[in-house]
């Protein structure tokens, strides 16, 4: 996706004991790449997709961007998503055990 800088998905090699299988991992550059890579139809499309076939789901976020009001402003958007998709939503809140936050 032109949003992303790269994205990679592949086994976890974590704790078994955790019950994850596999990982997926994309970067992008700042905040309008990432509500680009959000609403991209490409994006969309494989959360319906995926999400149904998940039993857990798990989010690790990182940056190094030193802005203090990073954390409240990628919330927005993710609270912005879910006003406008309730399907993402069903199928985020399907999901047994999710933890986003």
């Amino acid at each position: 996706m032109e949003s992303t800088v790269f994205g990679v998905v592949g086994g976890d090699i974590g704790d078994p004991a955790e019950g994850f299988t596999h990982t997926y991992s994309a970067a992008v550059t700042d905040l309008g790449a990432l509500e680009r890579y959000m609403y991209d139809p490409v994006h969309l499309a494989g959360d319906g997709v995926i999400l149904p076939r998940l039993s857990r789901l798990s989010a690790v976020r990182f940056s190094d961007d030193p802005d203090p009001a990073l954390v409240e402003r990628i919330n927005e958007l993710y609270l912005g998503k879910r006003a406008g998709h309730p399907e993402w939503v069903r199928l985020l809140d399907a999901i047994p055990d999710t933890r986003l936050g």
